[in-house]
């Protein structure tokens, strides 16, 4: 009587140990499926963003874009240097939290644009000093179609879309 007591109670606990391992197991497959769902509905939206935002800096930093906010008229050729220079690095700072959402290697080279496009600039108007004013220093600039800083800002943007197109 003792032993089918204990063979009762063994039957029991291993149904009993069937059921918490199956349950445990659709359980964790719950919590991984909303996991997955939650990183679609908040981190994927977020990551586009960043996408965006990124493209939008790339295209801002452009000579053509660059020139086209800035009043250089009013501006002395020292002040139109520290304009340009100025105007890239706060675009760059005010995205700098992006970098979280973006590979590291496309990152570097958003950055690695950015701080091209501020030298290739800043040496452009140098090279240029000579003309009459500002106005003068940015048409040559505008004309000059040789820039190193758009081959670097297409490339990351080129770099930037392929990725994207990796994940969404």
């Amino acid at each position: 009587m003792n032993s089918d007591f204990l063979g009762i109670v063994g039957v029991a606990v291993l149904i009993v140990g069937v059921f918490f391992l199956l349950y445990n197991y659709f359980l964790n497959r719950h919590f991984d499926f909303a996991k997955v769902k939650s990183q679609q509905e908040i981190a994927f939206p977020l990551r586009l963003q960043a996408y965006e935002r990124m493209a939008l800096f790339l295209e801002r930093i452009k000579p053509e874009n660059i020139f086209t906010r800035l009043n250089f008229s009013d501006l002395t050729i020292e002040d139109l240097q520290g304009a340009v220079i100025s105007d890239i690095k706060k675009e760059l700072n005010h995205n700098i939290a992006q970098q979280i959402y973006i590979e590291p290697a496309t990152w570097d080279k958003i950055v690695f644009a950015a701080n091209a496009t501020a030298l290739d600039l800043n040496q452009q108007i140098i090279v240029n000093k000579s003309s009459v004013n500002s106005r003068e220093i940015v048409l040559q600039i505008l004309k000059n179609q040789d820039l190193i800083c758009a081959q670097n800002i297409n490339e990351a943007l080129s770099d930037l879309k392929t990725e994207i197109q990796r994940y969404f």
